[in-house]
């Protein structure tokens, strides 16, 4: 069957844009070459006798997506135009796909649309100008599409290049939060964490410490795990910064941060309290060991020895002053942890007035049976000791006890 009408056969208008790459396909050499003719001068064309020629043509291509368009006759032999298109929706989804034919049948037109998704049906014979402007439309439809998924793919991979940036800088800016939050609650020359840390983890331990002890119950007191607040001074530290200098003052201040390492476990709460102070929370331990532990401290302190440049070497011994939460286990809730630290604290004074080099525990007295008595000032102390409200635990007699 003649493609074009007899009156329409003149030579189409050149181009030099061959960008395009257009399958053709019939089993009439004839109808190939006049198509042939008609659009190389604008496309670069191939051709295919039958459908199975096409699908190898296509099988064989290394980029079957650069092909822009198929033109196929619908009958031919082996493969029809509609299986041909069927099978090449899955080699090349992108290439667009047009069916010639000399039959009209609406319903078998809609099946292979649908089937093989097809851009256009043209019957034969039809009008050349009408054929091209067909082919155009196809290759420009074509060419929006690849735009199209081009733009997409690009705008997919900003997106993705985005996002990971995204997420580079949301990991950098939490290490750098966690390295804020270290630096928050660390003291920068021991390593040690400093009272902001304490302030932020210490509620938990002490609502721990309650539950162990509830109100208005009697528990033995020296049998439960407990909280216990060691305050340790370094003895004569003015003497090191005065004599040796700052420097070696802070060589001090390390050497002491390595023996609290070395005494207590990694649970406890070892703090830079301030200067030459230093705090500790030994967690959920048996109160009546806090004077075995205060004097492995000690004894610890008395033993290290830190070398100066010179060759030399420096000792210096401490004052320790401790305390156990709750005060009272009849009244866990009576003192907060900060009166606790003001009886370590006036233990470690007592300490220090005593001779230095030694510990002092203070704990509720044997008169103390409902709300044990808040501490104002460690000139209180030997009033309330006098009264029974406090009772004291020390490397000395309680008589040579200074505190005043």
């Amino acid at each position: 069957m003649a493609v074009f009408k007899k009156e329409l056969l003149a030579s189409a208008t050149p181009a030099s844009n061959l960008l395009h790459t257009i399958l053709l396909v019939d089993d009439e050499p004839d109808n190939l070459d006049v198509l042939s003719a008609i659009l190389s001068d604008r496309y670069h064309i191939l051709v295919a006798r039958d459908g199975q020629e096409a699908l190898e043509l296509v099988t064989q291509m290394q980029r079957p997506e650069l092909l822009s368009l198929v033109i196929s006759d619908q009958r031919m032999p082996r493969l029809s135009g509609v299986q041909l298109c069927e099978q090449l929706c899955a080699l090349s989804p992108e290439t667009l796909r047009i069916i010639i034919t000399g039959y009209i049948d609406v319903d078998a037109i809609v099946d292979s649309v649908n089937r093989a998704k097809i851009y256009q049906f043209v019957i034969k014979p039809f009008d050349r100008h009408d054929f091209e402007l067909t082919v155009q439309r196809a290759v420009e439809a074509y060419e929006m599409k690849r735009d199209l998924n081009d733009y997409v793919l690009n705008l997919e991979t900003k997106v993705i290049a985005r996002t990971q940036e995204l997420q580079q800088r949301n990991e950098e800016l939490h290490c750098a939060y966690q390295q804020l939050e270290r630096f928050s609650i660390t003291d920068p020359l021991t390593g040690l964490h400093n009272r902001r840390y304490l302030q932020n983890v210490i509620e938990k331990d002490l609502a721990i410490a309650r539950r162990e002890h509830p109100a208005n119950q009697a528990s033995n007191t020296k049998n439960s795990d407990d909280l216990v607040f060691f305050l340790i001074d370094c003895d004569h530290f003015k003497m090191v910064n005065d004599t040796h200098g700052h420097d070696v003052g802070d060589q001090m201040l390390c050497a002491i941060a390595s023996v609290l390492r070395q005494v207590f476990r990694e649970s406890d709460y070892l703090i830079r309290w301030g200067g030459e102070e230093f705090l500790v929370v030994a967690r959920f331990i048996k109160r009546s060991l806090a004077s075995e532990m205060a004097e492995r401290l000690r004894q610890t302190m008395a033993d290290m020895r830190l070398v100066l440049a010179n060759g030399e070497y420096l000792q210096r011994t401490c004052s320790i002053g401790f305390a156990a939460f709750p005060f009272l286990s009849s009244a866990p809730t009576a003192l907060d942890w900060s009166q606790i630290v003001k009886f370590a604290d006036c233990a470690m004074y007592c300490a220090k007035q005593s001779g230095r080099n030694t510990w002092v525990g203070l704990s509720a007295g044997d008169e103390v049976s409902e709300a044990p008595p808040k501490l104002m000032d460690h000139k209180d102390i030997p009033h309330m000791l006098e009264k029974g409200q406090l009772q004291v635990e020390s490397k000395h007699l309680a008589s040579k006890l200074n505190w005043i």
